[in-house]
Formats: C-alpha cells, sequence, structure tokens
C-alpha cells in the first residue's frame, strides 16, 4: 500500500496486497489506512513517511 498523490480532498492510496491494483481515497490519515476493497491495512505513518521520501512528493 503507497500513497500515489495529496489532493484537495485527500490522499489517493493504491493497495496491490492481493495480486490485484484497488485504489482509493481517504480524507485525511488516521494511526492506521484499510482498503475498503480487500481489507489489508498499514500503519499511516509508515506511508507517509514513504510519500514525502519519494520523489512523487517533489512534484
Amino acid at each position: 500500500m503507497v500513497i500515489d498523490a495529496k489532493i484537495t480532498e485527500g490522499y489517493v492510496v493504491l493497495c496491490d496486497e492481493h495480486s490485484e491494483m484497488h485504489s482509493f481515497l481517504i480524507g485525511s490519515l488516521g494511526l492506521s489506512v484499510e482498503c475498503p476493497h480487500c481489507g489489508s491495512t498499514a500503519l499511516a505513518t509508515d506511508l507517509a513517511t514513504d510519500y514525502y521520501l519519494s520523489d512523487q512528493a517533489a512534484a
């Protein structure tokens, strides 16, 4: 699971936990993020850290 983009409405998250790519929008980050399609979870701090250290946040 990764944050793909930050937009006005919140965060676009991509989930590929079960060999199938899903995307969904969350308004704000809490303690954890759960994929509404497959139920996988990830810590929001890990997702945010990975996003802001990636090249995507610089764009």
